[in-house]
This record gives C-alpha cells, structure tokens and sequence, in this order.
C-alpha cells in the first residue's frame, strides 16, 4: 500500500488511533527530512492532511484546523529533543520548508480555481450556461475564499508554534497570503520595491572600464599568479617539495594583491577567476598544491581545505568499519579517514565556479573549434570536484554530450559490436580481390576513374563526460565516478580505458590484504630496472632514469631515460582498503560490479585477487596439522564459498575467454575452482558455456572468432603441423577451453584418425583445461539427441566409439583426474543403459593396455598359464612389458586407474555393475537378432574379463587391496548382488590363489628348514656312530642316536610332522593311498565352504560337495601346468634385447652427435627394466613350481573326501559337467585348457567316484548341439578349444595301448594299483580295490571312442544342415577350433566325408554372406587335411574286403554292445544304438 492510500486510511479512523498510526507512519521520515524518499513521504501525507480541511476538495473524513495544528505540535513534541523546535534543529527547519512548499502548492490551486469561477461567472452573464451551472460555479468559489481564509488561519498558527520561519515565508509564498497573515505591513510599498530589486538584479549592466582592463589589469593579474608559484613538486613523488603552511602562506598575499587588482583597475571577477583557473590548468603537474590554497582564500573556494596537513596521522582501522555498509557509505567513510568534508561545499560559490569551466567546456563543443578538449582541464576540473571547490550537480549541465545523447554513443558501440562480429563470421580471404594474371592485357593501363572530392565530415563533439569520468577517476574523486559510471555502465565496455583507471584503483585498495596474505618477501630486482652492462673497462653502471610528473593515468611505462611519476599521488587517500577477508564482500565486490569482466586487462591485479581467494576458500577446510590433509568435507553453504562462487560466475569465467592464452591466470583460477565439489564446478562449466558468452557483447564477439579459429586449427592440425600448432592450441584451451573443446569432440566424434593428433597437440593445456574437457566428453555422452546405437540395436555407433577411444587415450598420456568419469559409467550402467560399456573397455584398454578379448595363439595362452609378469610379457609386452617404451611408462597410465578406482571407492560398484550387465544385457534387446545380441554378450563379458585382469595385476592394484578394498564377501556376490556362481568365483579365484599361494611358499620354507635340521640330525648321528666316545660332546642333535641290543646304531626317528610329510611324499611318489587326516581340507579355503553351499547352483553342494566346487573354482592352469619352456624363452629373449639395449647405450655414448648421446639415458632406462623383468619372471617360476607341487600334494589329501558321500557316479558326472565344466570352458581360452586337463589331472589322481568314462561320453554326447546353440562366438571358440583339449588326451590313448595302460593304472609299494576312471560297473559303493576286470580295455575303448566321434559328426553335421544361423556360425567355430584331432580317418573312417559333404551343400545353398565366408575358410582348411579324415582307396578285392570288414565291424560291436551294457550298469541303451547302426 502507498503511502497516500495508508494517510487515508488514517483520516477515516482518525479519532479509533488513525492520528497514532499517522504519526507512526512520519516519525522516521522526521529524523531525516533532507533525504528524497523521506522528503516525499513527509509531502504527502501533509498534503492530505491540509487538504482535509478544505471544502475544495472533499474528503471522505474532514479534520478541522485545531485538529491538524495539534497533530503537527504532538509530532514535534515526541522528536528527539536535538530535533525540538526550540532549538531550531536542522530538522525542524527542513520541515518548515516542506510545509511552506505545501501551503504554496494549495494556495496556488485555489488561486486557479477563483479565477476558473470567475471566468465561469463572465460567461454566465452572457446566457449561455445552465442556472444549474451557475449555482455550481457560485458553490466553488465560495468554498474556494472558505479555503484561502482556513489556509491563512493555519499558517498564523504555525507561526505562532515556531514551525514555519517569517522569512521563508515572505521569500516561497505568495505576496497576497503574505500580506493577509501580517508578515507584510505595507503590501503596496513592498510591491514597488520588489520591482526595482529585479530590475537591478537582471536588466541593469555593471561598468567596468574595458580599456585599463584589457591593457594592465590582467597582465599585472597573470604576472601576479605566475611570480608567486614557488618551486614545482618533486619529480619523483609528485608532492610539493615546501610544508603546507608555506604554500598557504605565500598564498594568501598573492589572493590579497589580487584582490587589490580587481579593485583598482575594476577588474570582472568573473573573468579574473577564469584567468586563474587558466594558469591552474597550465601548472597543473607542478604547483596543483598552490592554487588549491589559492583558491580556499577566494569567495570560490572550500573554507574548510585550509589547514590541511601533507601528512596526517596514521590511525589504525577498525577491521568492522566497512561491515555491512553500502558502498557509498562505504566511500564516505574513505573520505572521512583522508580528512575530506564533500557535504560542506557551498552552494552559491560552486555554481559560479562551475558556470565558469562550463563556459570553457562549451566551447569545445561547437562544431567550429577543431580543438580537442586538454587533459589538464578535465584534471583541473577533476581536483576541483574531489577537493570539494564545486559540485559534480552543478557542472553536468555544462558538459556534453547529454544524456539523450549518450544513447547514441551506446546504441554507436552496440554496432560497432555487430560489425566486429559480422566481419569475424566472413573469411578475410573470400573478401579479397582475384588475382591478376600475367597476360599482355594485364600490362595495360587501366583508365582511372575521376575521384570524387572528399566531403568533410562534420567533426563528432568532444565525449566530455568520458573526458572528465577519466579525469575524477585518475584523481581518485570516486564517489562523483561512481556516480557517473551508474548512469552509465555500458562506457566501460565502450571505453576500456575507464576499466584501467578502475583496476588501478582496485589494484591499490586489495594491496594491504595481499600484503597480509603473501607475507614478507624478498622484492627481487625488478625487470624494468635498467642491469649493469660489460665494457671495454668492466662493468659499467645502468644509466639512472630521470622522474617526469606525468598527467597520463595509469602511468605509463618507463623509457631508457624516463620514469613517469603520476602528478597527483594524492588520488590513493580516500581509496577505501580491505585489511581482511571481510573486507572483499564489503569493498571490493562492489567496485568490481563497474569493471565487470574488464578485469581480464590486468593480469597483475587478477593474480593477487586470486591468490587471496585461494587461501580465503582456506579458510573453510580443516587441515590435519600432522598429514597436512583436508579432514572431511567443507561445508558448501558456507558464506566464503558462496561468495568465492559467484566471483567466479560473475567476473572470472567472464574475464578468462578476454585473456588471450595466460596458463598464469588459468591456473590461479583453477586453484580456487577446484576446491569445489564435480557437481558445482561442472555447474559453472555449463552456464560458462551455454550463457555466459551471450551476457556481454565483448563476449560474443570472442565467441564468434575463438569458434572460427578454432575450427580453422582443427582443420590444419596433423602430425607434421603439431609442434607448429600446440602453442596455439594452448592458448585456446587457456581461454575458451568450452569453445574450443567443444569444437574438438565435435571434430573427434566424426573423424577418430583426428584422436591423437589433438592429444599430442594437448602438451601444453593446464589442469582446468583437462576438467573443462572432461566435461565437454561428458557432455558429449549423454547427449541424448544422439543416437548410441546403429540399426541393428545393439552395436555401437562409430561417435560412440571414437569418443570413447579419445577419451582412454587423452586419460592414459595425461595425468588428471577422471574420477568423474568412472562416476559417469557406473550411473549409466546403472540406469540400464548397457552401450556406455564401451567408454569403460576403451579406458582400460588405453590406459592399461589390457585388450578386451584377444585373441591369443596356442602359445600364448600356454604363457597365460603362468604369472602375471610372465602374462604380460607374452601378451601386451610393448604396452606393459618389457619393450614399453620409456616415455609411456612415465605416464604410468595402468597405475592411475587402479588409484582412481581405489580412491573414489568405484571398484566394487564398477565391477558389480560389469557383471550383471554381462547377465542382463542379452535380455534387453529381445527384439535383435541373434547374432547381435551373441556380439553384445561377447562385449560386454570382454570388458568383464578386461577388468578383472586390471584388478588382478599386482603392478596396478595390489593383492591386499583387492581383498580388502575391492571384493566383498563370496555369498554377498550372489545373493545380494545377484551374480552368478561361476562369475562370483572367477571374481574371487585371485584372493584364494593368494592365500593358497602364501601357504605353498610357507610350506616349501617350512620344508627346507626342516630339511636342513633333517641332514644336521643325520650328520650328527653318523659323526657319533664313527666317534661313539665323543658323541655326547660333538653332537648337539636334541634326538640323540639309539642303539639297539646288539650294540648297532640305528637312524633317529622322525618327528610326527616329518611322518606325515614323509607320507605325503611317498603317496604323491609311489601312489599308495594312506590314509587321509581327521581334517584333509586346507585352512586357507575350509572357511569358505558355507559360503560354497550357499552360491553353489542347484543340487552342486549336495551332489558335488562344497570342497570339490571350491577346489576345481579355484584352481586354474597355474596349479597344474607351469609353463617352463615359455619362462626360459621369455628369459633368453629379454636378456638378448638387454644386451641390445647395452651395446646401444654404449655406442650413444661415444657418439660424437649430441642428438645421440642424448638417447644413452633412455637405452640404459630401458636395459634396467628389461633386466628387473627379467628377475621377476624367475622369481615367478620358482613361485610357480612350489605351487604346483603344494597343490598336487593337496589334491592327493582331498581326493579322497571329495566324494565320500558316495554320490551315483551319473549323477556325479551330470553336476560335474553342468556346474563345472560346461560354464567354465566358456569363459576364456585359459579356462578352457584348465578343464580339458583338470579331467586328466582327477583321473590320475585315481579320484575315487569319478568316472572319467561317464563324464567323456556325456560331455561328447548329443548335447554337443544344443551347447553350440547357445553360445556367442567367443564362447564357441573357446568350447571348441575345450572339445579340442578332451579329444587330442582321447586320442592319444586310442593311438597308444601302452599309454593307455600307463595312464590307467599306477605302482604302490611293488604292486599294481588300477585308477577307478574307466570302470565299467559302478557299484553304489565304491570298491577299496579296482581289478583289472572292472576297467574297459584298449580295444572297447577304441570303439567308444569312435561312437564319441560319430556322435560328435553327426551334431555338428545337424547343426551346419539345420539353417539356422547360430548353429551354423558356431558349428563352424567349433570345427575349425577341432580340426587338429576331429575329424581322424583312424578313429572314424566317414566322419570326414560326411562333414565335407555336409559343407559343400551348405555353402552351394547358402546366401548369408558371412556364413558363406566363415563356410569357405573351414572348408579350405578341411580339404587341406583330407589325408588325415579320408578313408584310403580300397584294394581291388573289394568283395573281400568289405565282407572283412563287416565281419571285423560285426565283431567289434558285439563286443561294444557287451562294454556298453557294463558301462551302463544294465541298462542295453548304447547297444541298441550300436546295433541300430
């Protein structure tokens, strides 16, 4: 509600409290009734309360006079008592002269309204109104006379209470009110006088004698200013080199002698003071000090300047002085401390001075002067303003352009803006001209067209208002320049200049704080001093520069012989200062509202601004006094980081993009900006990109040419324009790093051969630039307008895929933080979305060097069996190994992830999120194709295996960590992650082959010392048999030799620990089967057998048994088959590129190139790695070799507990193959091997219950079709590699009678011991001792075997013939992977002919270009092995032959059928087949 509205609602409840809520409503407005807002209230609240006296304007509730006059007299009454009237307050008179103003307006209007009526009343006595108008007519102008006689009652009575002054009365209100009330005794005579008064004042001419003036007075005037100057300021201060009161006493003789001219020679004194203010202008550098004194003396000057000391005493500040306060109040306060009394100026005498310079300035704006406007005029006139000699108020009038303007300089620069922009969109070199040829016709003279004469264009006037903003802010007069720049803010922008003069002033008020913050320093010799030179004599002194007083601000720089010296050092007085933090929010901030993002033109300044933001967002960390580490996170509602917050919104990432290219200034500012959170950094980030570059013009225009030059770098940069290039990359990515970056993804996403190119052009960028980077990637990813998958669903698009290549090279060649990232990935897997999988495969694959899915030749997945560093040398040597290249390893790319993924604590959740996408991600495209989808699979499990191999590699994470740090507890995986058994296991295989590998090493030392103290013992007791008398002194075995009745000596017994070790020994050597401890199962894996039961799928726990699960989960190639051959090889050829690398080093260093004596460090960096690889990979061996031979030992313990639950041994090899074997062949080329011979490895243990039989049948059996359906590619391969390894043991049985025999049976103490393997009748319990009775013999064998290749022809061949594709794609797989053993003439004459008729029908109706491809290749290889599958010619007794060969086949099946029914325990179900075929 207004303040009018709330007055009326005061009258109409005036006598229920309206009066007390009236008096409410103007009691502050009291205190302050010189203040504009206060001013108007107090108006017009009087106003209505006068007015509801009057019967001229009704009112819905009237008040009488008395009530009015005792309103007016309580108000008073209740003001403080400095505010009484019978002081006469500075208030009270205030008042006065509002209510004079008031009773002026309403008896003005009255004054119109009688004379309205009368004109009324003259038209009514012609006949022309209504009698009903009359009468209305008549009505008002009583009531107006009513009116003027309550008007005149009420100014008598706050005569008579001491409101109203008689002698404003008589000055403001009408002479006709004036005489009614009594001020006036005579109202004619007062009349008559008032005229002659103005009559003098404005029409009569003062006259000076003109003649004596021009010819003596002024030069006597000028001789007179000019001989009492004194001596100038000191040149290199610019204070006056003689005391104040010096200057002051020579002063005021000179203003007295001037005064004495004016008088004798009757000079103007209008003029005189322009002849001083001339003189001023000319010395203004030099004796500015004198004529300010001057002037004080004069009828125009500042009374209270005088006596003002050079130097006053220093007091301290209180460090509250500025809290809180406006930034006028601010500036006041400023003035206050330097002595300066602005409010005291005198009106009357600063008008006249500023008519005078506004006479000058005038004449600087006509058209026809061609002058420009002196500096030292508008310096002049500056000083006067900031010494308080006149007013800015009263020189604005005077000085142009005006107001209206000035919106036309504005509107001036806003084009100006537009052009910039417009000619940075258009090419220069479209633009220009064609080229002229070089005919004949070029040569002649072309006619030259008649020029035209040039028009004069008129001359733009003079921007006065600039030229004096220049000069107040050079003065340090900043209140009248701050007055100025906010009616104005846009000249800033428009005239950089201003922004200088502003920084200079920030720069001086910031100076003590930083001082605080940086502490004391040692000033080193500064860059602009002149250094000692060298000559013919020694050395020779620098040339001392002389001072020169300068009226340029800032100063400009020095010269050889130069040094400029502001003439005024006096403008840092009233500067206000920030002394502490506070003081930034208070003083500082506010200033910088005017320079806005013009703080980019002093880099000196912004260095020291940041830097004391720097240790101010200090201020809100916790820092451990020990570790020197934030403790815990700041709070982000803290007032320190909000305000350093929108700092860098509002001034910092505006001023950065005007920098052109200063890494000091990136840097600075990534200081504060990193101790944000991702979330708000990245926050500014956006709004720096998408907004800020559309708040500023200066902005736009950068935007238009960083975009245009950008894209003009991008298109030149290759890899011979790098070096060329990078610096001016750099200075892009310092100052738009959100245009250019953008411009460079952008680039990336559409060209991915540009990738690493624009890394390697990345040396030079800073810290920020890579975050502001990463944000751009980010941003790039989760662009949702961009399609992340092609047509077929599930594959990647290429953009999706470059991207993500740049992003793990860019990561692994730079050190920064990519914690965000890893955030962003874990999110998006999260959320479902399965293709941002790749981002993660393309980190580690750059970054660590580790290949998602590689595919491996047989010997190297041989090396894959051994130890890490034996791994990594056989598959990514050049990218981790050995032959890393030096320069590479120093990025230490591997070892930064596994911190990140330690440090952000994304470990476990990245790995839990990998392994339920590889579950879920082929049931989240049920539309696609099968073929997609098997590739999606194959993805996804590739990045699974990837990052399982980064967190099991001890150079990048070590074992511990990844225990502790990484992998929960094993039945935490599955039930409340929800991953599979097998996944869950191959996750957890590391951890237990740690441990298991910890009690091999503590065994084999355990074993040595006991071995040692074994030949100690031994060596004792043949020293005391040789030396019976001496054995009590020499041996100090604690078992002392016991000799038997007959006098001989016998062997000390060994301890129950040796016993049982003893035992071990001789089982593992001679295969007798001791007697297992109470507790055979290992320490290190028994705890987990709960958490077996509790994963295990199905019926395994029951079925299997929790101790075989874990061991066969747990065990790979590593335990069973090191690989030595690949150690030495790998040895022998590291240590010959050692050597290399030696001679090398040696021919670098006798080089006489010093290119090449340069590269000797690098060889010899690279000979030490190689020979530190070199003794890893033999402690490795040796590592190995105890490993395998613990866990034979252990094998041999558990063997017999495995299946002591005597489970049926079809049922046994069923779970053992679908828990076991089946889901682990598939996982990778290693695994499968690891099943193939961890059948071998159980059957020659002679694992009682296991029917190696049984479980080669089912695993060849017709499930072999269905297996091939539902795997992937990679799968099918490495399900190949697994029937690869089963048939090639098989077959070198069925090749072998006498390794079948060896391999079937073992030697115990003398006698023959059969392995339980191949039984042929299983009884419920199995038998203590095998006979040879119960095994299959060589020859039955064989036939099984040739059914299991029948059986395995006849799938494959259905599967190649069934049409569908994955059958088809994966049979193929699966045959190339077994073509070595299948198919074999030997062991099946027509599976070959079969299969290749098989293929060649497939491939004459086959259209599936890529079946037909992969069809073509298998069949090129097959018809290769043709020898080996063909059945031979046959010989020319074909009769013979094939009744031979019937009977042979009728024979050999009677005997298969008989072998069947055994293996079957009765049931004829494999001799019906036999006999069917």
């Amino acid at each position: 509600m207004d303040i009018l509205d709330t007055t009326q609602a005061c009258l109409l409840n005036w006598e229920s409290g309206g009066d007390e809520e009236c008096r409410k409503l103007v009691f502050g407005p009291h205190s302050n009734p010189r203040d504009a807002d206060a001013n108007a209230t107090l108006t017009t609240v009087y106003h209505a309360l006068l007015s509801s006296t009057l019967l001229s304007w009704p009112a819905k509730k009237s008040l009488s006079v008395d009530a009015v006059i005792a309103f007016v007299q309580s108000v008073l009454d209740h003001l403080p008592s400095s505010s009484a009237p019978s002081e006469k307050s500075p208030n009270v008179v205030a008042f006065g002269e509002i209510l004079v103003d008031i009773i002026w307006a309403i008896d003005s209007e009255l004054e119109e309204i009688v004379g309205d009526t009368k004109n009324a009343a003259t038209t009514a006595e012609q006949g022309t109104v209504s009698p009903a108008t009359v009468d209305q007519v008549v009505k008002v102008k009583g009531n107006a006379e009513t009116d003027k006689l309550t008007i005149e009652s009420a100014v008598r009575r706050l005569l008579s209470i001491g409101v109203l002054d008689p002698d404003m009365c008589r000055e403001r209100l009408d002479l006709a009110l004036v005489a009614n009330i009594g001020l006036v005794a005579d109202k004619l005579a007062f009349e008559r006088k008032e005229i002659r008064t103005r009559t003098a004042l404005f029409y009569k001419q003062n006259k000076f004698n003109l003649l004596r003036e021009e010819s003596e007075g002024y030069s006597k005037l000028t001789a007179e200013l000019t001989s009492g100057l004194g001596p100038p300021h000191s040149a290199s201060t610019g204070y006056p080199s003689e005391s104040i009161e010096t200057i002051e006493a020579r002063a005021r003789p000179t203003w007295e002698r001037t005064l004495g001219l004016i008088g004798y020679f009757d000079l103007d004194p209008n003029r005189v003071l322009d002849i001083i203010l001339d003189v001023f202008s000319v010395h203004l550098a030099t004796h500015h000090s004198f004529f300010l004194s001057l002037l004080s003396f004069s009828p125009w000057g500042n009374q209270t300047r005088r006596g003002v000391k050079q130097e006053e005493m220093n007091v301290e500040p209180s460090p509250e002085q500025y809290r809180g306060k406006s930034l006028t109040e601010v500036l006041k306060i400023a003035e206050a401390q330097s002595g300066a009394h602005l409010n005291d100026v005198d009106s009357s005498n600063a008008r006249v001075l500023a008519q005078v310079l506004g006479f000058k300035f005038t004449y600087y704006l006509s058209p026809d002067v061609a002058e420009t406007v002196p500096r030292n005029l508008y310096l002049m006139t500056a000083i006067l303003i900031r010494e308080g000699f006149l007013r800015l108020e009263d020189l604005y009038c005077h000085i142009g352009p005006t107001d209206e303007q000035m919106a036309a300089h504005h509107k001036a620069y806003l084009d100006n803006v537009e052009a910039r922009i417009a000619g940075a969109k258009v090419s220069q070199l479209a633009m220009a001209a064609p080229l002229e040829s070089g005919g004949p016709s070029a040569s002649k003279a072309r006619p030259v067209a008649a020029s035209e004469p040039k028009k004069e264009e008129p001359r733009e006037p003079p921007n006065q208002k600039l030229g004096l903003l220049h000069a107040l802010l050079a003065v340090g007069a900043l209140r009248p320049a701050i007055a100025v720049l906010s009616k104005f803010p846009w000249m800033v922008d428009a005239y950089p200049e201003i922004a200088d003069l502003m920084l200079r002033i920030l720069k001086h008020s910031v100076s003590p704080l930083y001082d605080i913050v940086a502490g004391p320093k040692d000033k080193a010799a500064s860059f602009t001093k002149p250094r000692p030179r060298y000559g013919a004599a020694g050395v020779v002194p620098a040339p001392e520069r002389r001072p020169y007083l300068t009226l340029w601000a800032p100063t400009p720089p020095c010269t050889s012989t130069l040094d400029f010296v502001f003439f005024f050092p006096d403008w840092v007085r009233r500067i206000p200062l920030c002394t502490s933090y506070d003081d930034l929010a208070d003083v500082l901030e506010p200033l910088m509202r005017f320079v806005g993002l013009h703080i980019s033109r002093d880099p000196a300044f912004l260095g020291k601004f940041l830097r004391i933001g720097r240790q101010h967002m200090l201020t809100t960390i916790t820092i451990d006094p020990e570790t020197k580490k934030p403790v815990g996170s700041p709070d982000p509602n803290s007032p320190v980081r909000l305000f350093w917050f929108k700092i860098i919104r509002l001034y910092l990432f505006p001023a950065l993009p005007l920098i052109r290219g200063s890494a000091v200034c990136t840097a600075e500012v990534w200081n504060i900006v990193r101790q944000f959170e991702t979330t708000l950094r990245w926050q500014l980030y956006g709004e720096w990109k998408s907004t800020t570059y559309k708040t500023h013009p200066e902005l736009r225009v950068r935007q238009v040419q960083t975009d245009r030059e950008s894209k003009g770098i991008l298109r030149r940069l290759s890899h011979n324009t790098i070096d060329a290039l990078s610096g001016t990359v750099a200075k892009l990515a310092h100052s738009n790093p959100c245009i250019f970056f953008t411009n460079a993804v952008n680039q990336i996403m559409a060209y991915d051969n540009l990738a690493g190119v624009v890394i390697q052009a990345l040396n030079h960028s800073t810290i920020m630039g890579f975050d502001v980077l990463l944000y751009i990637i980010l941003e790039a990813f989760a662009n949702p307008n961009k399609d992340r998958v092609k047509d077929d669903g599930v594959n990647t698009t290429d953009w999706l895929q470059s991207l993500a290549s740049f992003t793990g090279m860019l990561f692994r060649r730079y050190s920064t933080d990519f914690s965000p990232l890893l955030h962003y990935v874990v999110h998006q897997l999260h959320g479902g979305q399965s293709t941002d999988i790749v981002v993660f495969r393309e980190l580690i694959w750059k970054m660590a060097g580790i290949q998602p899915l590689p595919s491996l030749s047989d010997s190297q997945v041989i090396a894959m069996a051994g130890g890490p560093t034996l791994r990594i040398e056989a598959v990514a040597s050049s990218a981790r190994g050995a032959r890393l290249d030096p320069g590479d390893a120093v990025h230490k790319g591997p070892q930064r992830l596994g911190k990140a993924l330690l440090d952000s604590s994304l470990a476990l959740p990245l790995l839990i999120q990998v392994a339920q996408q590889r579950q879920a991600c082929v049931f989240r495209a049920p539309d696609a194709h099968l073929k997609s989808l098997a590739s999606l699979f194959d993805t996804t499990h590739g990045v699974l295996l990837q990052y399982l191999e980064l967190l099991t590699t001890p150079s990048i994470i070590t074992p511990e960590d990844y225990a502790n740090k990484v992998v929960p507890p094993l039945s935490e995986l599955n039930e409340k992650y929800g991953i599979c058994a097998p996944v869950c296991m191959q996750i957890y295989r590391p951890i237990l082959n740690k441990a298991l590998l910890a009690a091999a090493l503590a065994l084999q030392e355990k074993e040595r010392v006991a071995s040692e103290e074994a030949e100690k013992r031994l060596k004792a007791a043949l020293t005391a048999k040789r030396e019976p008398n001496a054995s009590a002194s020499r041996v100090a075995s604690p078992n002392p030799v016991e000799t038997s009745a007959n006098g001989e000596a016998s062997e000390a017994k060994p301890s129950a620990a040796e016993a049982q070790q003893m035992d071990v020994s001789m089982e593992l050597a001679d295969g007798v089967l001791t007697s297992p401890p109470e507790n055979p199962w290992l320490p290190e894996l028994y705890p987990y057998f709960e958490e077996v039961k509790k994963i295990a799928p199905g019926n395994a726990s029951e079925v299997i048994g929790p101790g075989f699960y874990l061991t066969f989960w747990q065990m790979s190639t590593y335990d069973l088959s090191p690989p030595t051959a690949k150690y030495d090889e790998e040895c022998a050829t590291l240590r010959t590129l050692s050597r290399t690398e030696d001679t090398l080093s040696l021919q670098a260093d006798r080089s006489m190139d010093r290119a090449k004596r340069a590269t000797a460090g690098t060889h010899r960096e690279k000979r030490n790695r190689i020979n530190a690889i070199v003794a890893m990979l033999g402690q490795e061996l040796k590592e190995q070799a105890a490993a395998r031979s613990f866990t034979i030992k252990r094998l041999a313990r558990e063997k017999q507990h495995w299946f002591s639950h005597n489970p049926k041994a079809a049922t046994l090899a069923q779970c053992i193959i679908e828990y076991c074997l089946q889901p682990r062949c598939l996982i990778s080329p290693m695994d499968a091997d690891f099943c193939a011979q961890f059948i071998k490895v159980i059957h020659m243990q002679g694992t009682p219950g296991f029917s190696t039989l049984m479980c080669y049948d089912k695993l060849l059996g017709d499930h072999v079709k269905v297996v091939v359906f539902s795997c992937s590619e990679y799968e099918a391969r490495n399900y190949g590699r697994f029937l690869s390894g089963i048939l090639t043991d098989i077959s070198k049985w069925c090749q072998d009678e006498q390794l079948f025999l060896q391999e079937n049976r073992t030697k115990s103490g003398g006698n023959t011991v059969f392995l339980p393997g191949l039984q042929l009748r299983w009884a419920p319990t199995p038998k203590p001792v095998i006979s040879q009775e119960d095994l299959i013999t060589w020859n039955d064998f064989k036939q099984v075997v040739r059914k299991w290749h029948r059986k395995l022809n006849k799938s494959l061949v259905e599967c190649i013939e069934s049409g569908e594709f994955m059958h088809i794609y994966n049979a193929i797989v699966v045959l190339k992977e077994i073509l070595p053993v299948f198919p074999v003439a030997s062991v099946s004459e027509f599976a070959g002919a079969s299969l290749a008729r098989s293929v060649e029908r497939f491939l004459e109706k086959e259209e599936r270009g890529d079946l037909k491809i992969l069809g073509r290749a298998y069949y090129a290889s097959l018809k290769k092995r043709e020898p080996v599958w063909a059945v031979p010619h046959p010989h020319p007794k074909v009769a013979c032959v094939s009744f031979a060969r019937g009977a042979t086949f009728l024979n050999y099946s009677s005997h298969i059928a008989s072998a069947c029914v055994c293996f079957e325990s009765g049931n004829a179900l494999y001799a019906k087949r036999e006999a069917a075929s």
